[in-house]
């Protein structure tokens, strides 16, 4: 009689103590990752991009299926790749951010942002492939940012990846559009003109982006469209350089302006 009260004693304590004991583990981890988050956004305002992959990392050994974590490891990666001169290294980096995104889409498929970036990264790893490897990545870039949009027509990101991607196909050489009939069948149609919304919309989306401005300039470039395309490079000059790349993008603006005046005069 006493085993039986002292075995229901045991049993009793268990189911009082240790669940709440769980919660309070689950809530110190999931404010330990949400910290951690915290942390690798402000390194990103200050441009920070290593102590932002840094903090990532740290948030993705406490919880390796967060989506929250794995879009942001994703985004570090495209951006320590975007300045890494050594082509071999480069593409390691975007082959380590797509490995991340397409992680987050396993882990949530419905994560707008892990499509986003899938898409960026596979885009980056295409441009050091040949032809015939860039027309089929080109599809799945596609494929990724038109889902991104779907999940959040808000995603500014995506509008601007489907803006270019647009204009990259509408463009591409004779080669490229072979082999895409060749393997493919042809690739989706493509314009120019589609480019322009699709930007015109990232730029409406997030008006302070400066790279937004910069493609869309670019784009109306490409058509001829060059007071347009001069509007595009005003607001270029007139936002403030806030991302690590920017300084280089108003650089690549200036120069762009030179040419359109030139076509103006």
């Amino acid at each position: 009689m006493k085993k039986k009260l002292l075995y229901g004693m045991v049993i009793v304590c268990w189911l009082v103590f240790v669940p709440p004991i769980l919660g309070i583990g689950l809530t110190v981890q999931a404010e330990d990752v949400a910290t951690y988050i915290e942390q690798g956004e402000q390194h990103r305002k200050n441009n920070q991009t290593q102590a932002e992959l840094d903090a990532f990392l740290q948030a993705d050994k406490i919880d390796p299926n967060n989506a929250e974590v794995l879009w942001r490891l994703a985004r570090a990666y495209v951006d320590l790749g975007n300045v890494e001169k050594e082509k071999a290294k480069q593409r390691g980096l975007y082959k380590t951010a797509e490995s991340y995104a397409k992680k987050g889409i396993q882990v949530d498929p419905n994560h707008s942002r892990c499509h986003t970036y899938d898409g960026v990264a596979v885009g980056k790893v295409a441009l050091g492939e040949g032809s015939k490897e860039k027309v089929r990545l080109s599809a799945e870039v596609k494929k990724s940012v038109e889902k991104a949009i779907e999940l959040d027509p808000k995603n500014d990101t995506a509008y601007h990846l489907l803006g270019r991607w647009h204009r990259n196909v509408a463009n591409l050489n004779g080669i490229s559009k072979a082999f895409a009939k060749i393997l493919y069948g042809g690739l989706p149609p493509a314009s120019n003109q589609e480019a322009a919304e699709y930007l015109k919309k990232a730029t409406e989306l997030a008006p302070d982006y400066i790279n937004h401005h910069l493609e869309l300039a670019i784009t109306y470039q490409t058509m001829k469209a060059w007071p347009s395309a001069l509007d595009e490079l005003d607001q270029v000059d007139q936002l403030p350089a806030k991302a690590k790349q920017d300084p280089e993008y108003k650089k690549t603006a200036q120069q762009l302006r030179k040419t359109i005046e030139k076509k103006v005069k």
